[in-house]
């Protein structure tokens, strides 16, 4: 933005002078979530991205995202208090922050506390009331912001007023169709890949296509390599990837189904499927039966290339 061009800050589009009247011995907190690496007490570790959480529909993971932003004090310092209104902001783009709540705090934490499933630790949580006259801002406002190194969180005035509003846009963030990102750039984890797969950009472009994919288990570094040639190609295979971590309809060779994915999700449950898997195509083909047949046949080839029969999760 250059000098002679008019700032639009955060302080005068919320009003934060008329809500320091409302609330005179409250203070305005800005939290901008981080996000982390988590650390269980068998050294695995696992990335939690807080805007990867906050679009989820997955109620457990959408709970996880509300108790996290509202953790109420780390081993070293007190996150938040009952002297409080918390601004809750998430990354969404690389510098470029959404509101997702406004809350004046109540209590610094509560009974019921908040659980980290992958560290099987619970954490205080604060408790809080929201500001019903923010709620039009929520998931439409976004700021230009870069963190600070080792903060997250900011009370001074002097910071808190130089805050600038990127836009307002005219619908909820998550409801603006995303677009598809190309064929070539396809590989995603698996809650990446939940969150786009049904919007009408990205179903349309997976349904007209048959393909070669591979999925990744990140943790283990296993692949398994497959095809998708039935009627709503990729789209249809993947969604029930998405739904159960395997195709229990898959038939390799017309001879019998695949049965590792099977054995995993039924070792470990469908929530590693969630952790670790990532989806990405090899190879696309017209959905016609020269394609069809040139699936198969690819599909073969990349077994043999990535040693999936040998070292990964394919059968045949």
């Amino acid at each position: 933005m250059n000098s002679s061009e008019l700032k639009i800050l955060l302080k005068d589009i919320l009003k934060f002078d008329d809500l320091k009247r409302q609330y005179p011995k409250k203070r305005i907190k800005l939290r901008f979530n981080t996000s982390w690496l988590d650390e269980n007490d068998n050294g695995e570790k696992l990335y939690r991205d807080y805007f990867k959480l906050y679009k989820s529909d997955i109620l457990e993971e959408k709970e996880f995202f509300y108790d996290s932003i509202m953790s109420s004090k780390s081993n070293t310092q007190t996150r938040l208090s009952v002297n409080d209104i918390v601004f809750q902001f998430v990354e969404v783009k690389y510098h470029v922050w959404l509101l997702v709540d406004v809350v004046s705090i109540t209590n610094r934490c509560r009974a019921k506390k908040g659980y980290n499933s992958f560290t099987k630790k619970e954490f205080d949580v604060a408790e809080g009331e929201r500001i019903e006259k923010y709620i039009p801002f929520l998931g439409r406002l976004t700021v230009n912001w870069k963190n600070n190194p080792q903060k997250f969180f900011y009370v001074k005035d002097e910071i808190i007023d130089s805050v600038e509003v990127r836009e307002i846009l005219k619908e909820h963030f998550l409801s603006i169709d995303e677009e598809f990102c190309g064929y070539d750039k396809l590989s995603l984890l698996y809650n990446d890949l939940k969150s786009v797969i049904d919007k009408p950009a990205w179903k349309e472009a997976l349904t007209n296509i048959y393909g070669v994919y591979v999925l990744t288990d990140s943790k283990t570094g296993k692949l398994y390599v497959g095809s998708a040639t039935g009627e709503n190609g990729i789209y249809g295979r993947w969604c029930t990837y998405l739904e159960n971590g395997y195709d229990s309809e898959e038939v390799n060779n017309k001879e019998y189904p695949n049965t590792q994915l099977n054995k995993l999700v039924k070792a470990k449950g469908i929530q590693y499927i969630k952790d670790y898997f990532q989806y990405s195509l090899l190879e696309i083909f017209p959905k016609n039966e020269v394609g069809k047949d040139k699936a198969l046949e690819r599909e073969s080839y990349w077994k043999s290339v990535l040693k999936t029969r040998e070292y990964g999760y394919n059968d045949n």
